[in-house]
């Protein structure tokens, strides 16, 4: 019995044995399989990388390539944009000289009229003035001349009256000489010195000079500037 239960015991050993090894074997053809397919998985993947990064490297020198594109387009549009706002503020500036140079000239000629149609005006007034002027000075000239004349008249006149009257006292003077029975020479003198003859005193004329004052001849000469 001991015997029998050893060999089956020892058989089952061997059995477990040979299972054991053919998992084992199994287990070795799958890990080498999964090997070989884990490589070649890698190499799939690798072969895989290398091409996509190929293409981003692909891609990213044409991004490269249209980014420097458009830079320079954006450098060229800028530089459009600069000449034509120069241009435009050239023209910009321009037109406003040549506004300014037109309102400048309208100006000057509407000053020009103003000053010209001025200085007619005043050489209007001074003129008006110096006529005016002149014809009062000729008036006043006049009315002096006149006073003048009748003042010369006037003392003529009194001249005239006063050399009379000398004369009537000479004859007076004579007349007391040849009276020397007089009983009354001094009546006699005075009565007849109350019947000389009387100076007729012409009235003064009325003189013209102070009807006008130094302010008003000197507003008469004198030329307004």
């Amino acid at each position: 019995m001991c015997s029998c239960v050893q060999v089956r015991r020892h058989a089952g050993e061997q059995v477990y044995k040979q299972k054991v090894k053919h998992l084992l074997y199994e287990h070795q053809n799958n890990l080498t399989e999964m090997k070989a397919e884990g490589t070649v998985v890698m190499k799939l993947a690798q072969k895989e990388h290398r091409t996509q990064e190929g293409v981003l490297r692909k891609d990213m020198r044409a991004l490269k390539v249209e980014l420097k594109e458009q830079e320079l387009a954006n450098e060229v549009v800028v530089k459009n944009l600069r000449l034509k706002h120069t241009e435009e503020i050239t023209k910009m500036r321009n037109d406003f000289e040549r506004q300014v140079r037109e309102i400048e000239a309208k100006y000057d000629k509407k000053m020009k009229m103003l000053r010209d149609e001025l200085d007619l005006r005043r050489k209007t007034e001074l003129h008006e003035v110096e006529e005016r002027k002149n014809s009062q000075i000729n008036t006043l000239m006049q009315r002096h001349e006149e006073a003048f004349t009748d003042i010369k008249n006037y003392y003529n006149d009194i001249t005239l009256n006063n050399l009379a009257l000398i004369n009537s006292l000479k004859v007076l003077r004579v007349g007391w000489a040849g009276e020397t029975h007089s009983a009354c020479p001094r009546m006699w003198a005075a009565e007849s010195w109350g019947s000389r003859p009387q100076l007729s005193t012409p009235t003064p004329p009325i003189l013209f000079i102070g009807l006008f004052d130094n302010a008003l001849l000197r507003s008469l000469i004198e030329i307004p500037k």
